[in-house]
């Protein structure tokens, strides 16, 4: 036996000497990073691995945060150096980022159905707060029982749903908040200054369930009240307007007002000087920096109590804004990118590393990205489609739409294609078709120089149409008059 314990000693030694060098090959963790997203496979890498949450998906919480009427050109992410999103820049920072994000609408309501149910507007039918019963007869507008939505699968599959919003377009009662345990959203046009509170003490409460959480808050919405101590420290301005809600609503009818009676109507163009556009999107960043600071509280008590490293945190806008830069201010009434372009990030837990995405993608993508992501199963018959393969070094160019149909005063439809982008007037036939990377602010119409893109652009675009059921005989002209509920 003697005789073979040198023997022995060489064997474990060799042993020793094999682990040590195998994990001095493996990559140390990074920050903020768990021992998931540093899994070896067959090829001794982690590209197969990536994102993939399916071992342990059904423990995880599921946290969605609307930042409403957010541009994504206000954001640090977007490479805007004015400082107004730090919070939102360092969550994005362990997050996955989609650079350019189309919101299926371009304001509340349609754009977050679209999100809950991975469809497009005109698919889900939930495209204004009042619906046409017959001419001149309205009734609200609330999601078919018969359209199946992912909160729904999540609290089918044993999530614990939680909301707290700032009602007014994201109220239960068009479906968002169906078998909800709790849906706040009883304050209208409310920020997450009231949202966040109640989040967190429902979190206090909640930590032990396995929960869906929707955190909402109008806080850079031209509705959203800034006290105006906070609006009167904006410098340099001399001009008559006050930055409030009842101005900004007045102006928002006023450009209404002229879609309807064009000629008979004042355009704002002519109401408005660069310094009140200037004044107006400076009120506008100081309730961005508000958002962005309340969204910071939020995450800080993610990552305090524990739960962050165990729930799937997605941040997004449903729409931005517009500052004049197509004759307009407020959103819903145009489908140009200041509207569209929104924030999409994701924070999957134990991949807490920036990852950039470039591609053009659609907010109808986020749900199934996420169900796939954590081997849920998948709801059939959406338009939206998982964005794992992007995340994983693969091919997807997709075909973006949206549309509006805005308190019925507009009817347009949009496609990118990838550069390219065309918008169709379905009351007069009218086409805009916009290079976006040659001309990013869509200040030069190709249509008439570019007539066969323009032309093959509006047959695909219509194709979709007939298979979402859009029939431009249907619009009557019927308008959506500024009642309570706008």
């Amino acid at each position: 036996m003697k005789r073979y314990a040198p023997i022995l000693v060489l064997v474990v030694l060799a042993n020793v000497l094999a682990i040590a060098w195998l994990l001095m090959r493996q990559p140390a963790l990074e920050e903020g990073e768990t021992s998931i997203g540093k899994v070896l496979v067959a090829d001794n890498t982690r590209e197969a691995a990536r994102y993939d949450l399916s071992d342990r998906g059904r423990d995880l919480n599921v946290v969605l945060v609307s930042m409403d009427a957010l541009r994504y050109d206000s954001t640090g992410i977007s490479g805007n150096t004015e400082g107004l999103t730090p919070n939102l820049d360092a969550f994005a920072e362990e997050a996955v980022v989609f650079h350019d994000a189309v919101s299926a609408a371009p304001w509340t309501l349609p754009s977050h159905m679209s999100v809950w149910t991975a469809r497009w507007p005109s698919v889900h039918g939930v495209t204004n707060k009042l619906k046409l019963l017959a001419q001149e007869q309205m009734v609200e507008t609330s999601l078919s029982p018969g359209i199946q939505t992912y909160p729904d699968m999540l609290i089918r599959e044993g999530w614990t749903a939680a909301g707290f919003t700032g009602g007014a377009g994201v109220q239960s009662r068009y479906g968002f908040g169906r078998d909800f345990e709790i849906y706040v959203d009883d304050r209208y046009f409310g920020g997450m200054d009231y949202s966040v509170p109640s989040a967190m003490d429902w979190l206090e409460e909640n930590r032990s369930s396995r929960f869906f959480m929707f955190l909402h808050g109008y806080d850079s919405h031209g509705q959203y009240e800034l006290p105006e101590s906070v609006r009167s420290s904006i410098a340099d301005y001399s001009g008559t307007l006050d930055g409030g809600i009842e101005e900004q609503a007045r102006f928002r009818e006023q450009g209404l007002d002229a879609i309807e009676n064009p000629g008979d109507m004042a355009s704002l163009e002519g109401a408005l000087g660069p310094e009140d556009t200037d004044y107006l999107k400076s009120v506008y960043n100081l309730k961005v920096r508000q958002a962005d600071e309340r969204l910071g509280r939020f995450m800080s008590y993610l990552r305090s109590s524990g739960l962050l490293e165990n729930t799937v945190v997605a941040v997004i806008s449903d729409h931005g804004d517009e500052f004049m830069e197509h004759g307009g201010l407020d959103h819903g009434a145009t489908l140009y990118e200041e509207q569209l372009h929104v924030v999409m990030a994701v924070r999957f837990p134990g991949y807490a590393r920036t990852h950039d995405i470039q591609e053009t993608v659609r907010t109808v993508d986020l749900f199934p990205t996420l169900f796939d992501a954590m081997g849920l199963p998948p709801i059939t018959g959406v338009d939206g489609v998982s964005l794992l393969p992007l995340l994983r070094g693969e091919k997807l160019e997709l075909t973006a739409f949206a549309e509006t149909d805005y308190r019925l005063y507009v009817h347009h439809r949009m496609l990118r294609q990838g550069d390219y982008k065309l918008i169709l007037d379905l009351l007069d036939g009218g086409r805009e078709l916009y290079n976006l990377s040659a001309d990013p602010q869509e200040q030069n119409d190709l249509s008439s120089t570019d007539p066969r893109r323009t032309y093959e652009m509006e047959q695909a675009l219509r194709r979709w149409m007939e298979r979402t059921r859009t029939n431009p005989q249907d619009y009557l002209g019927v308008r959506q008059k500024p009642i309570d509920i706008f």
